[in-house]
């Protein structure tokens, strides 16, 4: 067998929308270009919507790279019911989910095991016994483990873009009941142990994979999002506007207290300093969560725009004085896909969180400021200094093709 030949399963791989695609959307194009053998699995999507990444999977698709498993899990429960007939369908299928599903029953992968094994097992008998599993949904890397018991020549290797059991953003593990939670700790538990290694996005939440299960640190790697500079190549980018400041991406639900940090202080500049405040609009583009609906108003200069093409974001940035970010207190520490396109642009970013290793990253390298409850007014009167950005971190780093290149190292392809 060739060993230099890779299966990714990425679940919500384009075509499928959502930002859950666009790391290994990245990774997989770059390499097919290097000329890795590679296939690429992922759950069915039959919707209509397509992902914003859907340029990078073209060769891929061309070249004949991309398969599907069967999720099998209920359509109606992966969307917002908007009528009667819709609610009481949701709430029918759930019932029925949770007495098929012995765990998180919110996992859109609980249901693929036969389906997802039957075609791991096709590509194994071709050499792809390297593979690697992006989480989450994470339950379907448990079912990985079944592969290496009859092809224990397999590698296994764990991509981890969220937390698992210890999130307290998504997924729903805060709601669970501690039985359910147990089987969630247990599949954490074996696929920890039983994987060859683990990627994650932040140092963070490899040292919890560290900590939690006592792995050794050369098992456990960060390899963080990135920026692709292939995005914004040939966007015709503007010139920054003195008053705007810019936000893109999702606004999350458990992000509220972070979000309202910055309506407090924008209700408190415009009743201290009117004048001051007139300078100054934030401008959302993305998606939020509907309960943050009520807080946007001209009335204190906070707009939100909806989604646009990811090459109007880069335009967008590009118009910004500076750029917001808005952490959950449990993911203080994250670097997201925004994170690395603000950084691209070379832009101020102004992180909204409690203090933590983003907040203190970013002012330590001079790259932006860590706001609260009273310093907005004194980082807004900075935004237009010299002294505000001087970042001289070298975001090469950070672009998505060296990324690749340490993965391809990290995964034994490349010395």
């Amino acid at each position: 067998m060739n060993p230099e030949k890779l299966l990714i399963i990425c679940y919500s791989f384009p075509p499928a929308p959502g930002i859950g695609g666009r790391r290994w959307a990245k990774f997989a194009n770059y390499l097919h270009r290097s000329g890795l053998d590679i296939q690429v699995l992922s759950a069915q999507y039959n919707g209509s919507e397509k992902s914003e990444w859907q340029k990078d999977i073209l060769a891929l698709e061309k070249d004949n790279r991309l398969n599907y498993f069967n999720p099998n899990y209920p359509g109606i429960l992966q969307s917002v019911p908007e009528n009667w007939i819709q609610k009481f369908k949701y709430h029918f299928e759930l019932r029925v989910l949770k007495k098929r599903v012995r765990g998180n029953f919110y996992d859109r992968s609980s249901l693929c095991k036969k389906s997802l094994l039957t075609s791991v097992e096709k590509f194994v008998k071709q050499g792809y016994i390297n593979i690697i599993i992006s989480v989450g949904p994470f339950y379907y890397s448990k079912y990985l483990l079944e592969i290496k018991k009859t092809h224990p020549q397999v590698k296994l290797f764990l991509d981890v873009r969220d937390p698992w059991t210890n999130n307290k953003t998504a997924f729903g593990y805060w709601n669970l009941t501690k039985k359910r939670f147990a089987i969630e700790k247990q599949a954490e538990t074996e696929v920890a142990n039983g994987y060859d290694k683990i990627f994650t996005v932040a140092d963070e939440m490899g040292d919890y994979f560290i900590k939690e299960y006592g792995l050794n640190k050369h098992k456990v790697i960060t390899i963080k999002n990135g920026f692709d500079t292939a995005d914004f190549a040939h966007v015709k980018l503007k010139k920054s506007e003195k008053n705007r400041l810019l936000f893109t991406g999702n606004l999350y639900q458990k992000a509220e207290k972070s979000f309202l940090i910055l309506v407090d202080q924008l209700k408190k500049l415009k009743s201290e300093n009117s004048d001051f405040f007139k300078h100054y609009e934030c401008h959302f583009y993305g998606e939020i969560h509907p309960s943050f609906a009520t807080y946007f108003s001209p009335e204190i200069n906070l707009f939100f725009h909806g989604r646009i093409p990811l090459n109007e974001v880069f335009i967008k940035i590009s118009e910004s004085v500076a750029c917001l970010l808005f952490l959950t207190d449990d993911l203080n520490f994250s670097f997201s896909t925004k994170f690395y396109e603000y950084l691209s642009q070379k832009k101020p970013i102004i992180v909204f969180s409690l203090p933590g290793p983003t907040g203190i990253f970013i002012e330590t390298q001079n790259l932006g400021k860590q706001a609260n409850a009273d310093n907005l007014i004194a980082i807004l009167k900075e935004v237009e200094s010299e002294s505000f950005y001087q970042g001289e971190l070298d975001i090469a780093e950070f672009d998505v093709k060296n990324l690749t290149n340490k993965l391809l190292i990290e995964i034994g392809f490349k010395d």
